[in-house]
């Protein structure tokens, strides 16, 4: 039997150098174009997706997961094209070497990546073997070990090339449970009212303060509907397109409220804003996933580091959260309650790599858009804006 590489090891979340040491000792079998992270790894698809013509079909410890997979989508144009308000199953490069996570004491927890939720894409990971999605456990690994990822596009048309990446895997050693940070004394040194004061408060409220972009305010951003239904947003892409294009200005009513339409997919913020030293992780999730008529979801890890600069000073940052409206129109208020937050300490210490890339955002849209234009107009009462 190997020796037990993790005997020195707090229970914690892995840093580089750990995650580096477990694909040493095969206890995950990592793709080569997955990208391991000062606290997590950005876990690439392979070039075999399915369509679930039926829905998603949610995993089981009773059966492999390939075995629900049926038709294989086309990859002859270099890419899958996903249709949105449709399920699909991409299958990772990964792989986890069950008995070894067994031994290791190796616990996983999975989120979508920022830049994926942020154009309204579903992403759940699914370990063959476990009951459940977005993790995996020691204690009850059965399967094979294959990892794939459940995707549902709600808002637009998306591609992505295999290789390219949709969700973030965290790593721990033995229970991420008890590694827990509990206490007042944490959120004061890494969370920050609107004021700039520390707080107590485990939690993350809404600001709704204007925001300004190309000379125009707003404090949040709404998705357009696709312009045509035979557009795609190329998730593999940085940079590429004009944000006008696909996202309205909305402001708040004289109540200091925000509207949510039906159907409409929103970009807001946190009034709290953040910085994390280097041994501490943390998992954003949403106070209630349903809020009245919506739906609030959030791409949910924090790293070390975050809200520091590449020189390593502290730019506390607020969060992003993504919002969907139900079934009728609503309103958020302005400080409303939006997620909590769990602090997890670090089995080691997470080196400073330079600045996050989200680190000093503000009201932010997904890195598949260019910065907003210095100058904008607004065209129309919807909230619509193009460059002057």
């Amino acid at each position: 039997m190997d020796t037990h590489p993790c005997k020195d090891w707090l229970p914690g979340a892995l840093n580089k150098e750990q995650i580096e040491h477990l694909a040493a000792r095969g206890v995950i079998k990592f793709d080569q174009k997955d990208e391991i992270g000062i606290a997590s790894v950005d876990l690439s698809i392979s070039d075999q997706g399915f369509a679930m013509e039926g829905g998603s079909i949610k995993p089981s410890r009773h059966r492999k997961y390939s075995e629900v997979l049926r038709r294989r989508l086309d990859l002859s144009q270099g890419f899958f094209e996903l249709q949105k308000t449709h399920t699909y199953v991409l299958k990772l490069g990964a792989q986890l070497n069950p008995e070894k996570v067994k031994q290791f004491r190796i616990y996983g927890q999975a989120t979508a990546k920022s830049t994926i939720g942020r154009v309204d894409v579903l992403a759940r990971l699914i370990v063959d073997g476990m009951d459940r999605y977005e993790c995996f456990e020691a204690d009850n690994l059965d399967g094979n070990g294959e990892m794939y990822v459940e995707v549902t596009p709600i808002t637009f048309n998306i591609k992505i090339k295999p290789g390219s990446s949709i969700t973030q895997l965290r790593l721990f050693y033995g229970d991420p449970e008890d590694s827990e940070i509990e206490g007042e004394e944490v959120c004061m040194t890494v969370l920050r009212d609107d004021s700039g004061n520390p707080t107590t408060e485990r939690r993350l409220t809404l600001d709704l303060q204007p925001d300004t972009h190309g000379g125009l305010k707003a404090s949040a951003f709404r998705a357009k509907p696709a312009p045509h239904s035979s557009d795609f947003i190329d998730l593999s892409s940085r940079d590429l397109y004009e944000p006008w294009k696909y996202w309205q200005f909305c402001e708040t009513d004289s109540e200091n409220r925000l509207q949510i339409k039906s159907g409409r997919f929103y970009i807001l913020r946190s009034k709290e804003k953040l910085w994390l030293p280097e041994g501490v992780a943390i998992y954003c999730k949403a106070s209630d996933e349903t809020i009245g008529e919506m739906r609030i979801h959030y791409a949910g890890f924090v790293h070390p580091h975050f809200g520091t600069d590449k020189d390593g000073k502290q730019i506390p940052t607020p969060l992003i959260f993504e919002v969907r409206g139900h079934q009728v129109d609503a309103k958020l208020t302005h400080g409303e309650k939006m997620a909590n937050l769990v602090f997890y300490r670090m089995s080691r210490n997470a080196k400073h790599e330079g600045k996050d890339s989200y680190s000093g955002q503000r009201l932010q849209l997904s890195k598949v858009f260019r910065s907003w234009p210095q100058k904008l107009i607004k065209i129309d009462n919807e909230g619509n804006v193009e460059p002057t």
